[in-house]
């Protein structure tokens, strides 16, 4: 998740980057409008974007520690002792996230419902597709959704210039309250991203340079409005989510109504946007490096050795016991609880049950495999293994915390096996990825003891369907 939340900024950082060095100060205002808000709802979703860069498929790992059972319809490994642990810091994290998304949502709404309630109760005007509410207070002329405010005596009385109304219509016709609904409800679900603040401005300055579009191409005498703007230096809305005159924007709003547009100039600096947008994809996505996991091939199920007369009731009742001994809480048998007396025991029982026999038992057992070959992981496999929303991470036969991994460098590992999860596996959703690491002495004790193993078959159990 953290990895997740630091690309956000990192590319929410270099997009608003390139506004402010390419986009802003050229009078593209509809272009802008649409990269402002685009490039901000780009930067949150292109974490999603997943593209596999896995290496050569390695062969099948089931059996490699008797904990782990293999799912033989579905070729998923699972952990069937998977440890959990309470992770404190991240529910303090979760905690302060949730606390200050919660006020400032409560802020949004007081703040939604205050306007509303001023166009509400106050009188109406229809004006052009829009309406006029007639505020007794001295505001200064500002809308919201289909509302522009103003006060009553001044409107009354002809005082409201008719430029002020073209800047406010051009607001409610171009509907861009809900450019700033919009990055509002961004604002509280991604509060801890620094560089919204500079998409706001930046938004509200286009909402402007819009609007004043509009009056110029209505009004051809530039010089008055650019002094009517002057004079509303100073003057403010009553509410944080209207459109503002402020001294900040008042000089850049009026140097931009002196600029001309240039097609070609433009039209360059869109298409630079272009390869911008592809490097933030391939910058800030997310790389899967995995295997995918081998089905088990039917030619090797037929290889099991069966009989014709299969067992007896009496001996098909002893391999059940056994089985039902070593169930854990999941429902899943736990085979580091079989002693070797035992395994060897259900090893004979199996080999000499017939084909019907042996397709009806949950636990089973398969033609052993070679052991696995060394494989070290890259540095760069090993930082992607550390987001624990895409990747649950077993060392040595033992679930850990993806953190953990910051103890790691990839020389401490002589073998890796990465398969993807089912969506019928039992893990999928808490993650999608399953990880077995070997570290040097571990392997080297799994690679002597499969070597020196009399052991011809490997056990497994059959994953249900519904899991």
């Amino acid at each position: 998740m953290i990895i997740y939340l630091i690309k956000i900024i990192l590319c929410s950082a270099l997009l608003i980057s390139v506004y402010k060095a390419l986009l802003e100060k050229e009078k593209m205002h509809q272009f802008n409008r649409a990269y402002l808000l685009g490039s901000l709802a780009f930067s949150i979703l292109v974490p999603f974007f997943t593209f596999n860069q896995g290496t050569q498929p390695l062969p099948f790992a089931g059996g490699m520690v008797t904990e782990t059972a293999f799912s033989l319809d579905h070729g998923v490994s699972e952990q069937t002792n998977e440890e959990t642990s309470i992770n404190y810091q991240s529910i303090i994290y979760l905690t302060i996230y949730i606390s200050v998304a919660v006020l400032l949502f409560y802020r949004f709404t007081v703040n939604l419902k205050m306007i509303l309630q001023r166009a509400w109760t106050n009188p109406i005007i229809k004006y052009k597709n829009s309406k006029i509410v007639l505020m007794p207070q001295n505001v200064m002329p500002h809308s919201f959704l289909n509302y522009i405010f103003l006060n009553a005596e001044e409107y009354i009385n002809g005082n409201i210039q008719r430029e002020i109304l073209i800047h406010e219509l051009a607001h409610v016709r171009q509907k861009h309250s809900w450019d700033i609904i919009f990055f509002e409800i961004i604002q509280v679900l991604f509060w801890f991203n620094p560089f919204l603040f500079i998409y706001r401005k930046a938004l509200l300055l286009n909402h402007e340079f819009l609007a004043d579009d509009a009056v110029v191409g209505t009004n051809n005498d530039v010089g008055s409005y650019q002094r009517l703007l002057l004079e509303k230096i100073g003057q403010q809305s009553s509410s944080f989510i209207t459109s503002q005159f402020k001294y900040s924007i008042t000089k850049q709003r009026i140097l931009m109504m002196t600029k001309t547009k240039s097609f070609r100039n433009a039209l360059c600096r869109q298409i630079a946007v272009v390869p911008i947008l592809g490097i933030s994809l391939l910058l800030f996505s997310t790389k899967i490096n995995a295997q995918e996991t081998k089905k088990v091939e039917e030619s090797n199920q037929m290889e099991v050795q069966s009989t014709k007369e299969g067992i007896t009731e009496e001996q098909l009742s002893e391999f059940g016991d056994i089985v039902s001994s070593i169930m854990n809480d999941k429902g899943r048998p736990a085979f580091y609880k079989l002693t070797e007396e035992k395994r060897n025991k259900l090893e004979r029982l199996y080999l000499l049950m017939s084909k019907e026999q042996q397709e009806k038992q949950l636990v089973v057992f398969r033609l052993a495999p070679e052991p696995l070959p060394k494989s070290t992981p890259s540095q760069d496999q090993i930082e992607s293994w550390k987001d624990s929303d895409m990747y649950g991470v077993w060392i040595d036969g033992k679930r850990i915390n993806n953190t953990e991994l910051n103890e790691y460098s990839p020389a401490d590992f002589d073998q890796v096996f990465v398969s993807k999860l089912e969506k019928n596996a039992v893990n999928y959703g808490k993650h999608y990825y399953q990880v077995n690491l070997m570290t040097k002495e571990y392997y080297e004790n799994y690679n002597k003891k499969m070597k020196e193993s009399g052991n011809k078959y490997f056990m497994g159990y059959r994953m249900p369907q519904n899991q």
